[in-house]
């Protein structure tokens, strides 16, 4: 049942071109925004161009904004932003379609307190959403704290694609059966590739497995600390070909894993005049596998590469587990 409160504050708006198309699409965006995920504000973009708003910007649950700013402007605010997020994402997919994954069709940005998605429909069709989780107070970015949400937007996109008959992309990998993790044990016949100098504890090459990450590096004040990988594994065979060696890929990663931290830069720079805390987590869901960037302290990173999109949803977890263990690591020493 439907908050009536939620209802009440709840204000939709379409752009100058309405379309009977769009009916049933804020028809789907209404049921996540009306769903307790903590999404306050939803907007639909078509090259870029918005087609329609939905938020509650003047629900108590809805964050408090910049001061002297009344929601009308704050309204505006959000919907620039997600045009430029639209953008952002178009830039994305281009730059990684040489990686031979396709075409990205989710973008999840985390900060301490807001998670904010642009997701990929159909077409130059995207849904931007932002959305409250609770504050992390302390350690590394936990994504199972925006996790409701994020599958709930994955969910949106697979509905808006439904409408036009196209099959589910398999967002975030949830729509994979139920997972159970098996720990790597001494022993286990998994040829990891270390370049670096330091993976301390065997940390980094003790994340990896066929059904999860498959690539990893720690990079530190623009230097990559060690970076390791396991895509010569025979369960990986399948994503690779002559125009996607493992030698390519392992290029790419690099160039990628460098630029990253400024990629990161740039999208909280896109999101300043509608969320003010930084970007420390950073997934760039494509059609087939995912790249993740986690934000360990200022000029500490994690870089991390998924080719199965069964186990986008698991890798990301465990890209939260090694900078915790990572943390501890120093601490400890």
């Amino acid at each position: 049942m439907t908050d009536p409160q939620l209802l009440g504050a709840m204000v939709e708006e379409s752009a100058e071109q309405d379309v009977p198309g769009f009916r049933k699409k804020r028809d789907l965006c209404r049921r996540l925004l009306l769903g307790g995920h903590g999404v306050y504000h939803l907007a639909h973009y078509t090259g870029g161009v918005l087609d329609f708003s939905l938020d509650l910007l003047t629900h108590e649950s809805a964050p408090v904004g910049q001061p002297d700013t009344d929601p009308p402007q704050r309204r505006e605010a959000y919907r620039r932003v997600g045009a430029q997020l639209v953008y952002r994402a178009a830039e994305l997919s281009r730059r990684v379609w040489h990686l031979q994954c396709g075409a990205l069709v989710r973008m999840a940005v985390q900060t301490r307190t807001d998670l904010v998605f642009c997701n990929t429909t159909v077409g130059g069709e995207h849904v931007v959403g932002f959305g409250t989780i609770p504050p992390t107070v302390h350690g590394v970015i936990n994504p199972a704290q925006a996790s409701e949400m994020d599958r709930g937007a994955a969910q949106l996109a697979t509905d808006l694609r439904q409408l036009v008959r196209q099959p589910s992309q398999n967002p975030g990998g949830w729509l994979t059966v139920e997972y159970r993790q098996t720990p790597r044990v001494a022993g286990d016949d998994i040829e990891t590739y270390v370049t670096g100098s330091s993976d301390p504890a065997g940390i980094l090459t003790s994340a990896l497995r066929p059904s999860g990450l498959h690539y990893l590096s720690h990079h530190r004040q623009g230097e990559v600390v060690a970076a390791v990988d396991i895509l010569r594994h025979p369960d990986l065979e399948l994503f690779f070909n002559r125009g996607a060696t493992v030698t390519d890929r392992r290029t790419g990663y690099e160039r990628l894993a460098r630029d990253l931290s400024l990629l990161a830069l740039q999208v909280s720079r896109d999101l300043r005049r509608a969320v003010a805390s930084e970007v420390e987590r950073l997934v760039l869901d494509l059609e087939i596998g995912a790249i993740y960037y986690y934000l360990l302290a200022p000029d500490d990173y994690l870089f991390g590469v998924c080719l199965d999109q069964d186990w986008v949803s698991h890798a990301d977890q465990a890209m939260w587990t090694v900078g915790n263990e990572l943390a501890e690591f120093r601490l400890e020493g």
